[in-house]
């Protein structure tokens, strides 16, 4: 069994747990979310999490629902990019400040920052199509550098030609060559050498055709996408370490003071009542050594 909560008011009460019986935190980071909104009646959220909830889905998802993801990176270095298609919409101060989804996924669609991600580590751009850069490939066909400079590597043979592609490359890239949201795969016929691509971006791209270059691929599209969103989420160092001391240390505390590092109990119901009493008494005598008995009291009769 995992046990996931939520530590409120600065290292003060638990205010929510979920227990799950998952190997892992992945696909974990929205549904607890959405159950803390509910919880606390409030309509967003930022949350704290290490990198094992590290999802670009999830955190799209997250992103879209007003939620506000402070998880440490896995892949990525010093920021997290999501790319968004474009959505023409104006967009009204009313829809800007609301808080619901749908209001909140339209303001990102159409590249303007709801006011809910104000002073967040989240900012928001809209790349409109550019520069044309081109794919270059090695002598020995093994790699092939980007518009960008970075290199993808050989993947397969697709007929008598080879596909290149590099995820990570893809994943740090904030000039995009390409609206899909997944990574791009470039393929080289059995003589080519370049590979024509328009970019996303205000940067000139580092590789572009020679003077004399014909494209000979099919990037004028009709239904290509002519602007992007890009999304940037910044790491928060800090943030990470401040989990450690919110999230953490009430979780040994419970675990070993209260005896649940290990539970009698089977099933996710009935083990999600045992661990609820050992989270109840935490918070009881949390709230005790914060306002004392008496204020408690007086609370409850209020």
């Amino acid at each position: 069994m995992r046990g996931i909560f939520l530590s409120l008011l600065r290292r003060a009460i638990l205010g929510d747990y979920l227990v799950t019986n998952h190997l892992n935190d992945q696909g974990l980071l929205h549904k607890f979310s959405k159950q803390l909104t509910r919880t606390m009646d409030i309509p967003c959220v930022s949350v704290i999490a290490d990198k094992g909830y590290d999802s670009k889905e999830e955190i799209e998802t997250c992103i879209l629902n007003g939620i506000v993801p402070y998880v440490g990176f896995k892949d990525d270095k010093e920021e997290r990019i999501l790319t968004l298609d474009y959505e023409k919409k104006e967009i009204t101060e009313k829809i800007r400040i609301s808080t619901v989804p749908i209001h909140i996924s339209a303001c990102l669609h159409a590249g303007v920052l709801p006011s809910c991600y104000e002073n967040t580590n989240i900012s928001i751009e809209v790349r409109s199509e550019g520069y044309l850069g081109c794919f270059q490939r090695s002598l020995d066909q093994k790699t092939a550098i980007c518009p960008m400079g970075f290199t993808l590597r050989r993947v397969k043979t697709k007929g008598e030609g080879m596909v290149y592609a590099s995820r990570s490359s893809c994943r740090q890239c904030a000039n995009r060559c390409t609206p899909s949201k997944s990574h791009k795969t470039v393929y080289f016929g059995p003589k080519a050498v370049y590979v024509a691509v328009k970019m996303y971006g205000e940067y000139p791209p580092v590789n572009v055709p020679p003077p004399d270059f014909i494209p000979h691929n099919s990037f004028f599209v009709k239904n290509r996408t002519k602007k992007t969103v890009l999304i940037r989420i910044r790491d928060d160092i800090p943030k990470q370490k401040e989990r450690l001391c919110i999230s953490e240390h009430p979780f040994g505390t419970v675990k070993w003071y209260h005896g649940a590092h290990y539970v009698l109990c089977k099933g996710i119901e009935k083990t999600t009542a045992e661990l609820g009493l050992s989270f109840l008494a935490y918070n009881l005598r949390r709230a005790v050594n914060l306002i004392g008995t008496r204020a408690i009291l007086e609370g409850i009769k209020a």
